[in-house]
Formats: C-alpha cells, sequence, structure tokens
C-alpha cells in the first residue's frame, strides 16, 4: 500500500507515531493521525476550513478526548489501530477515485473524514466537510467527473469500497452534496464483471441512486436514479 504515498504522507504516519507516544497509547489511532496530518501541513485546516480554524484550534479539541498516560519510547514500534488501518485504505480509495497517482495528505484528510470517529467529529464541528475537501482538490466539476470516468489507472475497480467511492464522486456534482449524503450507506454488488452501487433511500417512495462500473476499466455504464417499483 505505502509505495503510493508520498513522502509528505508517510511522515504524516511517522509523526502520528511520535504523538501516540506522548500521549503514553500503545496503539495509532485516528486521533493521532489527524495531529501528524496537522503537524506535517500547518495550513491543511486552513485550506478547507473556510473560517479562522487553526491547527491549534483542531488540537486543542482532540487532547481534550486523549487520555494522557506515561510517554511510550519512541524506539517501541507502535502498531496502527484497525480504525487506523481503514482510514489509510479509504484514503488510498479517495486516491484511486479521483485518477490522482499518488496518496497526498489530502487524500489522508478525506479518509479520516470518512471514517467515523473523534477526530472526523471534531473536523465536522469546525465545518470541514469532505465534499468540499474533494472540491478543492478537483474544483473543476467537468473535469472532476472526467477524471472519476478514467478511474482507476491501475486498469480496474478491485472491491465494493472503491466502487462506491466512485459512485459518490459522479454522483456529487450531478445531484449535489445533500441528496448523495442522505441516501448513505451505499451498496455495491458485483455480478458479470460490473458493480452496481446504489443508495439507500430515506423514505420508500423516494428514488434511489444507482451506478453501474465496469470493474475491468472503471466505465461509467450507468448513472441515475430508479423509481422505487423497477427496484
Amino acid at each position: 500500500m505505502f509505495e503510493r504515498f508520498t513522502e509528505r504522507a508517510r511522515r504524516v504516519i511517522f509523526f502520528a507515531r511520535y504523538e501516540a507516544s506522548q500521549y503514553g497509547s500503545t496503539t495509532i489511532e485516528i486521533e493521532h493521525l489527524l495531529l501528524g496530518a496537522l503537524k506535517e501541513d500547518r495550513d491543511l485546516i486552513k485550506r478547507f476550513s473556510g473560517s479562522s480554524t487553526t491547527a491549534e484550534n483542531i488540537r486543542t479539541e482532540i487532547e481534550k478526548h486523549l487520555t494522557l498516560r506515561e510517554k511510550v519510547s519512541t524506539s517501541v514500534d507502535l502498531p496502527l489501530s484497525e480504525a487506523c488501518k481503514r482510514v489509510l485504505t479509504l484514503a488510498l480509495n479517495e486516491c484511486v477515485a479521483l485518477n490522482h497517482p499518488h496518496v497526498e495528505v489530502e487524500h489522508l484528510l478525506l479518509g479520516i473524514l470518512r471514517q467515523t470517529s473523534t477526530a472526523s467529529q471534531i473536523l465536522q464541528t469546525f465545518g470541514i466537510d469532505e465534499f468540499a475537501v474533494r472540491r478543492q482538490i478537483a474544483p473543476d466539476s467537468l473535469r472532476y467527473r472526467v477524471s472519476v470516468f478514467a478511474v482507476p489507472t491501475a486498469g480496474c475497480v478491485p472491491n465494493a469500497e472503491t466502487a462506491i467511492r466512485i459512485a459518490e464522486a459522479v454522483w456529487s456534482p450531478i445531484f449535489g452534496d445533500e441528496i448523495v449524503k442522505g441516501q448513505r450507506p451505499f451498496h455495491a454488488e458485483l455480478m458479470n464483471e460490473t458493480w452496481t452501487v446504489r443508495g439507500s433511500r430515506p423514505v420508500p417512495t423516494e428514488r434511489s441512486l444507482i451506478a453501474q462500473i465496469e470493474k475491468n476499466d472503471g466505465r461509467i455504464l450507468k448513472l441515475g436514479q430508479e423509481h422505487p417499483e423497477s427496484l
């Protein structure tokens, strides 16, 4: 996985390990990863918050939720928690879905926002939203959609998580962020080398978002909304 991470993204993990050791944690948690991201890129929050929120504001809030224990030696190799591993996988999926060549700090931020945790809740409290982050990474909606249509460069959509990320990225500029958010959780099914991704209908009479994605080359075969009677 890490061969696709840039040097900056790898330093985030290094800094996260340091933060975990300073708080006496035996594992690297998502909150440590966010602190590591802020240490690597002090302007990260300013770029996406749309307010005067600073890295120090975020750190102050995180520290309220961390238990301070005896420090762990920095020579100890602390493992990533399972939740933290999921964040790294989500970051990689975001990178693939956006057709970007490497995982950057911004993709890690997206991964943190996608995984339910204290860190993601704090970010959302300060108005940092995954859709806003994606728009800044690819602000031109048309280019954004084209980049997703070209996904993935490796030539396949390997799993349901990647298929869902691609579908969300394509749906968002077309149907709007609120509709996409309102149809979570999404479900992806692979049949005949085609991923079918559907949203959950808030009420039985509403239409469900649908996307069909070719597994082998990432082509979008179908995109739209389904009437309840067609399900």
